[in-house]
């Protein structure tokens, strides 16, 4: 049976359970009348559930129920299975000698009705929405299962009030199992984000011991009296409720505390799932489950504790749709500090409703009252950024087309490879944002000039200008990009159509702009420096073998190029971020002096964005991760930072594993780098709908498969031959490629034809313990 089927069937099941649980909702009124059976086999009212309903009726704790519709209480089904009166229409009871009958025809529908049909279409719509945008990640399924699970308990709540023996077995079962199913998430969560492996078998007895007890619940649809298996059912369904909660705990201290000094990005998942789990359960296992079973009665009804259980996964997916998986105490500080200055209006917005209502003040009210409004103004000023930025467009257009041009040109200079791409990436972009004739980026060397220009400019005026050192104002604007003893770099601007100076904003934005392309263009300088032997040398080897020849020459280029990688990013991390980090902390603090703060929060804005540019830059320069979690845990991770980018789908398979981590250092950042060079490939060239990618380990053999459906390489770029025997003809990207793999004794493979595609295999020898190949 195929999962479309599954999902079918499911999806049948649920409106079959929804519509018989309306039925029963809206059929029957809930009285929440609690009884309690003496050794005479008599029934007395032990409690209310709602005091509104014992003062409407004139009920007292203690009266004895003579007949239930007219029968015995003991032939009634409800009564003899849960000890409540429910689905009724009228009832006798005795009070000093005398015999009262009571109808419950005008009892109004109770509003934790209305609650709990809110919380299921909560629940099941993000359970649905988590597996149809993320249906290939086993967490992510499980995930879903956590609100299914959770939308299905809401669902069951007022039937289950009513009496109904199914809402009654499903609620308990699912309260009972919805810990332990989360055990099984976090052990798939770990796996997949830290490649943490914990043990699952026991899950299957957990499982198993699940469904018995369900087939033990069966009972329920009998009419035999199960008034007291019933009491002790439900002892035993909120103790597991708690034995599972506690494996949760157990489980993420043992994870901790083994894990944290080989893996460092498991403290921080961990302190998430703390947070997570601690707000969504907590609430419910103290102030519900414990307090019924030391003392038989709830601090706070478990109907209200249980929307905290929603908590959990919402802020889960929230966290990791968002990409805060590993900033959660940047996380947790903001919401502490939005709590803490809601606070102030809270407590007066508070005080003013007691002088009003002065008449109407209570504790309870004035403590829910004040809840409420707390988490309505931190919610508002937490989410206040986000609906600010949506509102840019509106209110600030300039800004916020200035804000998309900047991220275009951010994104696009991560693709930049040559100096040359930068009139169809950059140029033409500064242009037409600025609303300039033209503009122009000029490398002068000591000896020559190299110009690019786009618009309406006159090239050899502004070289002329620039050699003999001078620029006429009047018709140009020059900005100095990079300067140094081998070459100085310059942005160039003619005047702006509508003969206006740049404004404050465009300089601003202007200034942004050189800094990113000043960290582009150094880059471009050095690369081009030092691979254009390994080009020209590459470009001469007609084989494999030949390239054994000059293995030395091409080992020193590799490891000049990482160290000068490691330099930039170094350099990066502990300047310009730490600066810019410097620069937002001050911007805050203007902020909170109520100094002009709409464009300090713009600045602020800029600052984040090019933090995050400057992030990505050091990761692609320096791929750190390979020393912390792996290279496949790394390749997955970048990824997942892809998507939603691309325009296709990426499939990542792995064969061999651990074989495939216990490389050398060296080698895995060969293989990353060759990856990144095909997914730079797939992203520029391919147009591609389906990217595969394989790493495995085959006859003493590190394989890298690679495959896509795009448009492919024309045959004749390839020397007249579909099979690689040399790429001396084809772009750089792949003489890179070819480099590394000859640099590792390995041998590469391509087949492509022009619109079918493209289908690349990498063979590289694992190094046996002395070193040499097998």
């Amino acid at each position: 049976m195929n999962h479309k089927l599954y999902k079918i069937l499911l999806s049948f099941c649920l409106v079959g359970l929804q519509i018989w649980f309306l039925f029963i909702t809206f059929q029957y009124t809930f009285f929440g009348i609690q009884l309690q059976r003496n050794e005479r086999m008599e029934w007395h009212i032990k409690s209310f559930q709602d005091d509104k309903i014992r003062s409407e009726l004139g009920l007292q704790v203690g009266d004895k129920i003579i007949d239930v519709n007219g029968k015995d209480p003991n032939e009634n089904n409800i009564v003899q299975k849960w000890a409540t009166i429910e689905q009724a229409d009228t009832i006798t009871i005795a009070r000093n000698d005398q015999q009262i009958t009571i109808s419950f025809e005008d009892i109004v529908q109770p509003d934790f009705d209305f609650i709990s049909l809110f919380g299921e279409i909560i629940c099941l719509c993000v359970s649905f929405m988590i597996l149809w945008k993320i249906p290939h990640s086993k967490s992510a399924r499980l995930l879903s299962l956590v609100f299914l699970i959770v939308g299905i308990i809401f669902m069951c709540i007022p039937p289950s009030a009513r009496g109904d023996s199914l809402a009654k077995v499903l609620i308990s079962n699912l309260v009972m199992i919805m810990p332990f199913v989360f055990v099984h998430f976090l052990t798939l969560f770990f796996k997949e984000k830290s490649g943490v492996s914990l043990p699952t078998t026991y899950l299957k007895y957990v499982y198993s011991f699940m469904f018995l007890t369900f087939i033990g619940r069966c009972i329920y649809f009998t009419p035999l009296d199960t008034y007291k298996f019933y009491i002790l059912d439900y002892r035993c369904v909120l103790l597991l409720f708690l034995c599972g909660f506690l494996l949760n705990i157990g489980l993420l201290f043992y994870v901790f505390f083994k894990y944290r000094r080989d893996n460092s990005s498991i403290q921080a998942i961990i302190k998430l799932v703390w947070f997570a789990l601690f707000i969504s359960t907590a609430p419910l296992a103290f102030l519900s489950f414990l307090p019924i079973l030391f003392t038989g009665a709830p601090l706070v009804k478990s109907l209200y504790t249980g929307y905290f259980v929603v908590f959990f996964p919402l802020s889960f997916t929230y966290i990791i749709v968002t990409k805060q998986l590993f900033d959660i105490h940047i996380l947790l500080r903001r919401i502490l500090y939005t709590s803490l200055i809601s606070m102030v209006p809270t407590t007066l917005i508070v005080l003013m409703i007691a002088l009003i209502f002065s008449n109407a003040v209570t504790v309870k009210n004035m403590s829910l009252s004040f809840l409420f409004i707390l988490t309505t103004i931190s919610f508002l000023l937490y989410v206040l950024e986000y609906f600010v930025t949506k509102l840019d467009a509106i209110m600030f257009p300039k800004k916020f087309y200035l804000q998309l041009a900047l991220k275009k040109i951010a994104r696009n200079l991560r693709t930049i490879t040559s100096f040359r791409e930068l009139k169809d990436i950059i140029l033409v972009d500064i242009v037409s944002t600025l609303n300039v004739y033209g503009g122009a980026i000029v490398f002068q060397y000591p000896h020559s000039m190299e110009t690019i220009g786009e618009g309406v400019l006159d090239l050899n005026e502004i070289e002329q200008y620039l050699r003999e050192n001078r620029l006429d104002d009047s018709k140009y604007s020059i900005f100095v990009i990079n300067q140094n003893e081998e070459y100085s770099c310059y942005l160039v601007t003619a005047r702006k159509k509508t003969n206006t100076l740049l404004s404050l904003e465009e300089r601003q934005w202007l200034s942004l702009i050189i800094s990113y392309l000043a960290v582009s263009l150094e880059n471009i300088y050095l690369i081009r420096k030092l691979t254009v032997k390994l080009h020209d040398l590459a470009s001469q080897i007609p084989n494999e073998e030949a390239g054994q020849d000059v293995v030395w020459l091409r080992k020193s280029l590799f490891e000049l190029q990482e160290q000068e990688r490691y330099r930039l990013a170094t350099d990066l991390h502990d300047t310009t971020m730490q600066d810019i980090l410097i620069v937002r902390r001050r911007l805050i603090s203007f902020i909170n002096n109520n100094e002009d703060q709409q464009q300090v929060v713009q600045a602020i804005k800029h600052l984040d964005l090019v933090n995050e540019s400057l992030r990505q830059s050091c990761f692609e320069l320096n791929p750190h991760l390979l020393q912390n979690i792996g290279l496949i845990q790394t390749i997955q991770a970048t990824l997942d930072l892809d998507i939603g980018l691309n325009e296709y789908e990426t499939q990542f398979h792995v064969d061999g594993a651990l074989i495939i981590e216990r490389l050398d250092i060296d080698i895995k950042k060969h293989i990353f780098r060759i990856f990144q060079e095909l997914m730079h490939n797939a992203k520029k060239h391919s147009n591609a709908s389906k990217v595969i990618i394989k790493l495995a380990v085959a006859d003493n053999d590190l394989c890298l498969f690679y495959r896509d459906d795009g448009v492919g390489i024309d045959p004749q770029a390839l020397a007249k031959d579909k099979r690689l025997r040399t790429i001396a003809n084809t772009s750089f990207g792949l003489e890179q490629m070819k480099s590394r793999v000859l640099h590792l004794s390995g041998h590469l493979e391509l087949l492509s034809d022009k619109g079918s595609g493209v289908e690349l295999t990498i063979r590289i020898p694992i190094p046996t313990q002395e070193g040499s190949t097998a």
